[in-house]
């Protein structure tokens, strides 16, 4: 008898170990260091968790620097898909205390519902797939278009060689991504004011 419970404890033990594989095997975690002219000015941070046919996708970034004057700038972005289509998003963007960008997306009766600073602004026919979220671990090997948040529109991705990708904004700045293994690796950033470097903690 003690033979039997010691075994079903075991079983359980393991049943338990390999649940927490499982687990583990649905969350992705990436952490970037933000540097401009070679010193450090901040972190980023992408969080994804996979439950069956929906994924949730967390980034944080956090930056202080000094041009002519002393910045703070801070980011939170949100993304869910369910079945592989985009059905709630958010961006929110701080600098120093002002808020400059506070918007959400959902995904409601096969239209997009955009709230923006209390405004409501719908797209429809169209169906996200892949946002400027997935881009950090998913590389767009086959993908041509990538949507952004925080413009509402699909933007064109540039393959300058393999693994090397860049997208330029309306804004007028790019972002130039390079990828290892399918994960992004580096990211530059050439903005009008400023430029930065994103590379991947190993």
């Amino acid at each position: 008898m003690k033979l039997f419970y010691a075994a079903r404890i075991l079983f359980l033990i393991i049943v338990t170990f390999f649940l927490v594989l499982i687990v583990k095997a649905q969350e992705k975690s990436l952490v970037y260091t933000i540097k401009r002219n070679g010193s450090r000015i901040g972190d980023m941070s992408l969080r994804e968790v996979k439950r069956g046919n929906k994924v949730n996708l967390k980034l944080q970034s956090n930056i202080k620097t000094s041009f002519i004057f002393t910045f703070s700038a801070k980011g939170i972005e949100e993304a869910s898909y369910d079945n592989g289509v985009m059905v709630y998003s958010s961006v929110y963007q701080k600098l120093n205390s002002s808020e400059k960008v506070n918007k959400q997306i959902r995904y409601v009766n096969d239209v997009y519902i955009i709230h923006n600073n209390g405004k409501e602004e719908r797209l429809g026919n169209i169906k996200i797939y892949y946002s400027l979220l997935c881009i950090y671990s998913h590389e767009p090997l086959t993908t041509v278009l990538i949507f952004s948040d925080k413009y509402q529109k699909f933007l064109s991705i540039q393959r300058l060689e393999d693994h090397h990708y860049r997208i330029k904004f309306p804004d007028g700045s790019a972002n130039d991504y390079w990828f290892e293994n399918g994960i992004c690796k580096k990211i530059e950033v050439d903005h009008l004011l400023y430029s930065a470097v994103m590379e991947l903690n190993r």
